[in-house]
């Protein structure tokens, strides 16, 4: 058993020995400055850039080429809903007019309301209060009988 356990042991050394040393080669052979990934990722980025820019460029170029050659289709759609804003305009405004005037209307016929409520409210108290002044008093009036502790016969 302890042959067994020397070669187990020496192989196990052997591979780590082999390991270390194909690790530790290998390491530095990928491993690169830090300044030269850096440059990489900014060209990256300086590329990505100059790629969106010219995108952008494109696009508006084709933009502009088309509002040029539909110069006047834009045109008479600008004048058509000009007209038509106008037109809406007057509507809301002759519908704002007729709004106000009934706003007023409503106004005047709540104020006028509540003038011709108020006395009939204060009647309406005073009638009240004189009720019950008149209920109290008849309840005074009515005395209770005096029980007498006599039992007629």
């Amino acid at each position: 058993m302890r042959g067994r356990l020397s070669s187990l042991t020496f192989a196990l050394a052997v591979a780590a020995v082999l390991g270390a040393l194909a690790l530790g080669g290998a390491a530095p052979a990928s491993a690169q400055p830090v300044e030269p990934q850096q440059n990489s990722l900014q060209d990256a980025v300086d590329g990505f850039v100059a790629y969106l820019k010219s995108e952008t460029y494109d696009a508006a170029a084709a933009a502009g080429k088309v509002v040029r050659d539909n110069k006047d289709t834009i045109d008479a759609a600008k004048a058509a809903i000009g007209s038509q804003l106008a037109d809406l305009r007057a509507a809301l405004s002759d519908q704002k007019a007729s709004a106000e005037t009934v706003a007023r209307d409503a106004a005047k016929r709540f104020e006028a309301w509540s003038k011709s409520a108020g006395p009939a409210w204060t009647d309406a108290e005073r009638v009240a209060q004189n009720m019950l002044d008149r209920f109290a008093a008849w309840m005074r009036s009515q005395s209770p009988p005096e029980e007498s502790s006599e039992t007629p016969v």
